[in-house]
Formats: C-alpha cells, structure tokens, sequence
C-alpha cells in the first residue's frame, strides 16, 4: 500500500507555485561583461532621489527640457546642454523601471528556489529513508544508491555540526558578555537608498 502523507502549508505553497512556469533564465540578460560595480563608500556618496520625490524631480527635467529655449534664453552661457537633460532624465526613467522589474523578479525566483529546494530535500528525504528500510532486507540496494545515501549522510553530518555549533556559541555566551564592555561599539550603518 502507498503510504500517504498529510500535505503541509508548505507543501500545498509549493504545488500552488509549480502552476506558474518559470521564466528560462538562458533568456534573463546578462550584465554587461565589462561593468565593474561601485564600491559602498562610492555608492553611499551618490546624489539620491528620495522616493516620495521621484515624479516631482521626474517633471523639473520635463520642465527644463520643454522651457530649453526659455532657459537657453535667460541663462545665456550658463545655461546647460537640453540634449543631456533630456537623455538624463530618460536613462533615469529607463534604470528605475529595470530595477523594479528585476527587484521583483529576483525576489520570485529566490522564493521558487526555496521552495524547490524544500520540496527535493522532503522528497529526498522520504525517499531515502525508505531506501534504508529496504536495504536491511536487501544488501545489495544500499550500494546500488550509494551517490543518494552519501548525499543524505553529508546533510546529516551537516545538521549535527550546525547544531554542535550553536551549542557552543551558546556556552560562550557568558564569557563573551563579560568581554562586551572593551569592544568598541559598531559605527551606524547608513541605509543605501537613505
């Protein structure tokens, strides 16, 4: 007889997401090869557009660029060149909507990828488990499978070594308390969008 399982919550989430197909990541763009991404102090100096600000600073370039003459006009010389204000604003326009899209793509695909991860290791693990039951019976089985056993035995190690782990931290705790009031304390972080 097939054994049968109660479906958890996650189990039921997990179902309810492979109804929605996932995007083929062959088709998801690369960055460009070449880009070299600005390190923290670098971004932090950055000029921001706080976001309760967006369509406000959004309308000033549409205004510059609409009122170019007026401007060029009153200005003279220090007036600035309309053609980079307006391919300003729209590279701005343009980088916004891209990373909307991708914030939000990269938050699904990181929920798919737990959840996908989730369900092979229950299926890996029920799977397993009834490998091991069959194979004191069956010798030969444990060998036939041994890549699949090896694989949950690394996990269990794993788990037992986490676990060790965090018991020790536990223990230290007390001493580390003591030792708390010569730290230096840790420097406020600044947030990046901030």
């Amino acid at each position: 007889m097939k054994k049968t399982t109660k479906p958890t919550s996650m189990t039921v989430m997990h179902v309810a997401s492979r109804s929605f197909a996932l995007p083929d990541a062959a088709h998801v763009p690369e960055v460009p090869a070449d880009h070299k991404m600005i390190d923290g102090p670098t971004r932090l100096s950055l000029l921001k557009v706080y976001a309760d600000q967006e369509a406000e600073t959004e309308r000033a370039m549409e205004e510059l660029w609409t009122k170019r003459v007026d401007l060029q006009r009153a200005l003279g010389p220090l007036a600035p060149e309309a053609n980079e204000g307006k391919e300003l604003l729209d590279r701005m326009v343009a980088a916004r909507a891209l990373n909307r899209k991708a914030q939000k793509l990269a938050a699904y695909a990181d929920e798919q990828e737990a959840l996908a991860n989730h369900a092979v290791m229950a299926f890996l693990t029920s799977t397993v488990a009834d490998i091991e039951h069959v194979a004191t019976r069956k010798p030969g089985l444990a060998e036939e499978f041994a890549l699949t056993l090896k694989v949950m035995e690394q996990r269990r190690e794993a788990i037992v070594a986490g676990i060790a782990r965090s018991k020790g931290a536990g223990k230290g705790a007390p001493e580390q308390a003591t030792k708390a009031p010569d730290a230096a304390p840790s420097p406020p972080v600044t947030p990046v969008n901030s």
